[in-house]
């Protein structure tokens, strides 16, 4: 099997991933691990350690040739994922098991962190967390080109002559973010050009060039701020709002006045840019713009202000431009709202991404600092 039909395969078990079985579907059938399926005890562990499970660890799976490389399973006692409850119990577990990858999750086994350890420098010591989110909230592309590098037929065709080294190595390099950023910025870069090129009704390409980063700075931070939870449509809180707006526009809109006049226009300046109580009482209170933006907050910021381009109607933005954002970009990527410090970090594009595309991808000015 090659790479591609590999991660569509991992992508197809990720998608629906909740309960024991896909996880055991993915190590023992998909990925080439050998089962084994054994609780380990806690017995003797630090109460800190013990105490934020549900119960004892399952080591699952193992690979190499002598088994020395271990898939190690453990669920949370809480109902969301805790970063700093799966520190202490993967220091604990690396005192026994020092060649793996650890899976949490929460009780109700229902969002996934699939967590790998890479030792830094021998004189420093210090262990380096890189994570991947798996639930019904995230997009599973990037965690499936991450997870589907773990296949053990595609480190060796003989399994029993694999090191634990060798497999702990291939894990490192699946689970190195640098990779996911560089794709992040080839395609930011080229769905920008695409983008500015549709954008219709400016005669100075300079103009055009700076309405069309406004776009992506608004877009983007909206791709943040929707992962909390902020932004609700159709009366129910969505992590995927801005994919939800599309969908009813698809459905409901109005197709003449376009994607970007009917809801991203209203979303920009009568929500999140509302500067007064009227705009925030239409809706709020189920006026107005409740039907095409649905419930957003008032952010008091300069990103949201409109300026005289944005008041230009002559200025179009077509639904093709849209969807290339929407569709092209956002959809590919898994946005994280948790950001990376220098031993803790999410293999996903996390807010830092807003400055760096701005400073290295769009403006060009990176020497200047602007």
């Amino acid at each position: 099997m090659n790479q591609i039909e590999l991660q569509g395969q991992v992508l197809g078990l990720l998608e629906n991933f909740k309960g024991m079985e896909p996880l055991k579907k993915l190590f023992w059938s998909t990925l080439n691990y050998d089962q084994v399926n054994k609780s380990t005890s806690r017995r003797g562990w630090p109460d800190a350690a013990s105490s934020v499970l549900a119960d004892d660890p399952t080591l699952l799976a193992a690979g190499g040739a002598k088994g020395d490389f271990q898939i190690l399973y453990s669920r949370l006692a809480k109902d969301r994922l805790s970063l700093a409850d799966e520190r202490i119990v993967t220091s604990r577990l690396l005192k026994d098991h020092p060649y793996g990858l650890f899976v949490f999750s929460d009780k109700t086994q229902t969002n996934w962190h699939f967590l790998n350890v890479k030792m830094a420098e021998p004189e420093e010591k210090r262990k380096l967390f890189r994570r991947v989110t798996v639930g019904p909230n995230e997009k599973m592309r990037t965690a499936s080109q991450v997870i589907a590098q773990l296949d053990l037929e595609s480190v060796s065709p003989n399994l029993f002559a694999l090191s634990p080294l060798t497999i702990q190595e291939r894990h490192d390099h699946a689970f190195d973010v640098e990779p996911v950023t560089e794709e992040f910025y080839r395609t930011y870069h080229s769905t920008f050009d695409t983008v500015k090129t549709l954008v219709r009704g400016f005669k100075q390409d300079e103009r055009k060039h700076l309405f069309t980063q406004r776009l992506f700075n608004r877009l983007m931070f909206i791709a943040f701020i929707q992962k909390k939870g902020w932004l609700q449509f159709g009366g129910k809180q969505n992590s995927d709002y801005l994919a939800a707006l599309w969908a009813d526009y698809k459905k409901n809109g109005d197709k003449r006045m376009g994607f970007y006049h009917e809801r991203l226009y209203n979303l920009f300046f009568h929500g999140l840019g509302a500067q007064d109580e009227v705009g925030v009482i239409n809706i709020n209170r189920g006026g107005v713009f409740a039907d095409v933006i649905g419930k957003v907050p008032y952010l008091n910021g300069g990103l949201f202000e409109e300026d005289d381009d944005d008041k230009d109607g002559g200025i179009k933005v077509p639904d093709e431009a849209l969807q290339a954002i929407l569709h092209d970009l956002f959809d590919r990527f898994n946005f994280t709202v948790t950001e990376a410090t220098p031993l803790d970090v999410e293999v996903a594009v996390d807010p830092e991404m807003l400055g760096k595309v701005f400073e290295e991808l769009v403006t060009g000015r990176h020497e200047t600092g602007s």
